[in-house]
């Protein structure tokens, strides 16, 4: 019989005994400590996944018109840097995970929706101004000497200049808003300005719908979110049904589904008791992985849903390997990696389309060559020039752990 997990707390003499709060005593007692520590692991993967795919971004396209004996062999190499941009579904089900678990744990210690937000936001958002604020001087300074070809040449993705953006895209970016404020403020089209903040401007959605959760109702925090779920799913079917999916781009429901199948995970993982429940959720994840693989559950990149469902099915039968996973030794720069995830998320694409375009115009030719020289030395720039900001700007802002009552005086 499963036993109720009890959560460790700190005690100490002034506090004894150490009362249990209203908020965590109404709410189910978990059967598993919620940490995941593999997690960190997969987020190294998914983010090297990405740093790849975008330092091997240019080979893509030429691998797609490869022609001669090695075609078959180039076109493989190109599908497969196109495909490591799937590390973007995994980081979507991790962040599903993580704030079900952070959500979970204010309402359980009495922390309030208002201490949820404000740990996103600071979080999240001066790490991501200060790389707005780096691209700007690094594009501007490209511009005023000479070398705006750096930025806005053939052979990589072009990145604007500060002033291609008017004040309402400005304010976009800046608010994490852009992806979807063309639906209710337009023009002008939306611009996002690092290329890859689409997705947290997706996230910001989420911790949001949570927010709201949290605010409204706590105590059926599993209750309304399940609620949501059901309510996306009914929606992108109908919006299937009529051709309107388009009209959902850049609102959350275009990808609710895979950060839910993150929090489905955390649920079956840390609250369900019945073997029913448990089963339940699996049922749910593997069909949701046929309907995306069949193409009937259409996401923003071919096959992310499928692997969003797949990877959730993962993390549950991988749980138990959870303590020794961390302990290997040999996973130690993958996890060092994912501890500094959100500053690689944030640089590399910059450093890798800079110096994508450098090589084009000064270094090697052929396919091969740069397959084999120059996509891991952008991808390896880009993950140092990564740590440094993590060095620099990062660790400031990085959560404390929630506390859970207040201190003795």
């Amino acid at each position: 019989m499963l036993q109720p997990y009890q959560q460790s707390r700190p005690r100490s003499r002034a506090m004894d005994p150490i009362k249990i709060s209203d908020s965590e005593r109404d709410c189910p007692a978990l059967v598993r400590d919620p940490r995941y520590r593999l997690l960190d692991h997969w987020r190294g993967v998914a983010c090297l996944m990405v740093v790849l795919h975008h330092a091997g971004l240019s080979l893509v396209a030429e691998a797609a018109a490869a022609s001669g004996s090695d075609a078959w062999l180039r076109k493989g190499v190109g599908e497969f840097l196109a495909r490591m941009n799937l590390g973007v579904p995994l980081f979507f089900v991790i962040s599903g995970y993580c704030i079900a678990a952070s959500s979970d744990s204010v309402r359980r210690r009495g922390g309030g929706a208002a201490n949820f937000l404000g740990r996103r936001v600071w979080r999240i958002y001066p790490p991501y101004w200060a790389t707005i604020t780096l691209l700007a001087v690094m594009t501007a300074s490209l511009d005023l000497t000479g070398l705006a070809w750096m930025h806005a040449g053939d052979h990589a993705p072009h990145f604007a200049s500060p002033g291609e953006l008017d004040g309402v895209q400005w304010l976009g970016n800046l608010t994490l808003t852009e992806e979807w404020r063309p639906r209710f403020w337009s023009p002008p089209s939306s611009l996002i300005y690092t290329r890859v903040a689409w997705s947290l401007c997706y996230e910001e959605q989420f911790y949001f719908v949570c927010f709201l959760t949290l605010l409204i109702a706590p105590r059926r925090l599993y209750g309304i979110l399940l609620g949501v779920t059901v309510g996306v799913f009914i929606l992108r079917f109908l919006a299937v049904d009529v051709g309107a999916l388009h009209r959902l781009d850049g609102l959350f429901p275009t990808l609710w589904h895979e950060f839910a199948v993150g929090m489905a995970v955390y649920w079956r993982l840390t609250v369900a008791k019945t073997l029913v429940a448990k089963r339940s959720v699996e049922l749910c994840l593997f069909v949701l992985a046929i309907l995306g693989w069949l193409g009937y559950f259409p996401s923003r990149t071919p096959y992310s849903t499928a692997v969003a469902a797949m990877f959730g099915l993962t993390l549950i039968a991988l749980r138990g390997w959870d303590e020794r996973g961390d302990a290997c030794a040999w996973l130690r720069p993958i996890r060092a990696c994912g501890r500094r995830c959100y500053s690689i998320y944030l640089i590399h694409f910059p450093v890798v389309a800079f110096a994508t375009q450098w090589f084009y115009e000064r270094g090697p030719t052929g396919f091969w060559l740069k397959f084999f020289v120059m996509v891991p030395i952008l991808a390896g720039a880009g993950v140092a020039v990564s740590w440094l900001f993590f060095a620099i700007v990062e660790r400031h802002f990085l959560n404390a752990p929630l506390r859970t009552r207040p201190k003795s005086p």
